[in-house]
């Protein structure tokens, strides 16, 4: 991440974007304007701004050390997660919805549909991503990045072991 001169008030403008970034969400822009390296005395909270292209997807992944909110702004994403019992559930999100996951819950969210979708989101539990414990699982939980309309709770489950997050 570039080195900012610490304040309380930002615009997502002045927020560069970082290779960590760049490199799990290719072609998206995404910005974490609130984080410890942007404020002073943050050492809980993050707060993002996110565009998301037509037909893309962030992949499964969890915090082990934060839970997150996503809020959607315009546009539409399915926003997906993984219950304790190993029960795959995606949930078509559009303006004025948010979608609450606790800590180490695995969750996703992608945009199959042919309009960007604009969100903001927030980590509380760690003041940054790297610190939020990202644990990527593209590869143990593969997602198609399909249309969703209401809610879709998938015939298949993921392994308690993994899904397990309370």
């Amino acid at each position: 991440m570039a080195e900012y001169a610490k304040k309380t008030v930002w615009h997502f403008d002045e927020i560069e974007e970082d290779e960590e970034t760049a490199r799990l969400m290719p072609g998206f822009e995404i910005q974490y304007i609130i984080t410890d390296e942007t404020t002073e005395n943050n050492d809980k909270t993050v707060f993002g701004h996110c565009v998301f292209p037509p037909k893309s997807q962030h992949f499964p992944h969890r915090h082990l050390a934060a839970a997150e909110v996503v809020y959607v702004i315009s546009g539409r994403v399915v926003n997906g997660s993984v219950d304790e019992d190993g029960t795959i559930t995606e949930t078509e999100c559009s303006a004025g919805m948010a979608t609450y996951v606790p800590q180490r819950q695995i969750h996703w969210t992608r945009n199959p549909y042919d309009e960007p979708c604009e969100f903001v989101f927030a980590y509380y539990g760690a003041p940054s991503l790297e610190k939020s414990a990202y644990v990527d699982l593209t590869d143990v939980v593969p997602i198609e990045n399909v249309e969703v309309s209401g809610v879709l709770v998938h015939d298949e489950k993921v392994d308690t072991k993994l899904a397990h997050y309370l």
